[in-house]
């Protein structure tokens, strides 16, 4: 980000000097969670199905997998309804296999998942550096679209970042997903500030963009990896106040809090 830019952004935010906390998206915002990473979770997931339980259709898993991360979204008007973890884990297996897992083979399924997921998910140490030094100004919260919360907090321990949050919500845990509105406002009362006092910063134009906007917060949008989950702006949506491609870009941006926003060294 030239000085030129970084000027004109900082220009086109609304009032920052009022900012009491920043909400993070988890997924391709403060980890890479894009294309590679899904197909490796669904080919990894694949090879523990076929290996204990025996082959099946893989167009149709595919096909399957597909239809769940975007159930959430359809409908008209959609919902936001976040998938049941084990009905639809408990679906996929019935369908490839023509009856219905045992319980415990539901959750030795639902246990590799996490394995997966935590295995696949890595936080950069400069990432962790960024959100200790946010802290220290302000509180610090996660709002991810997942069915599985639990995978979401064994991945933030393994990735030493469970302790640098003031608030972790995970849409598994709550039944609905961003843009959802009541999913914005859970998170802002966890952190105990009011929208307006929230910096929101997500890659999804529609959970994140549209999400955090119609909440009331200035939003970010982070467009350094692309979401597997690709929704196109509509007639009527809000813009987000900026794009960052860099998450050290937050200190330029909040000069207030950072006057020495050139010198990364010296933040904190």
């Amino acid at each position: 980000m030239t000085d030129n830019t970084a000027s004109a952004i900082i220009s086109a935010l609304p009032q920052t000097r009022d900012i009491r906390a920043i909400i993070f998206d988890y997924g391709n915002t403060l980890i890479p969670f894009g294309r590679a990473e899904v197909d490796a979770f669904d080919n990894r997931l694949a090879v523990f199905l076929r290996e204990h339980f025996g082959p099946f259709d893989e167009n149709r898993y595919h096909e399957l997998r597909e239809r769940d991360r975007l159930a959430p979204y359809q409908g008209s008007p959609p919902q936001y309804r976040e998938s049941d973890l084990h009905r639809m884990v408990g679906h996929l297996f019935e369908t490839l296999y023509g009856f219905p897992p045992a319980p415990q083979v539901l959750h030795e399924i639902i246990e590799f998942r996490r394995e997966i997921f935590v295995g696949i998910v890595n936080m950069s140490p400069d990432t962790r550096n960024l959100l200790r030094k946010l802290r220290n100004r302000f509180r610090v919260g996660l709002l991810s679209n997942y069915p599985d919360g639990e995978a979401i907090r064994r991945s933030l321990i393994k990735n030493r970042a469970n302790a640098l949050f003031d608030a972790v919500l995970v849409s598994g845990d709550l039944g609905l997903v961003k843009p959802h509105p009541a999913i914005f406002r859970a998170v802002t009362q966890a952190l105990g500030v009011s929208p307006q006092h929230c910096l929101y910063v997500g890659d999804n134009w529609l959970a994140d963009v549209q999400g955090a906007r119609q909440a009331g917060m200035i939003t970010l949008r982070f467009v350094r990896w692309v979401p597997p989950e690709r929704f196109d702006p509509m007639p009527g949506d809000l813009p987000p106040h900026a794009e960052i491609s860099n998450l050290e870009s937050l200190f330029t941006l909040l000069p207030e809090y950072f006057p020495t926003a050139g010198d990364p060294a010296r933040h904190g």
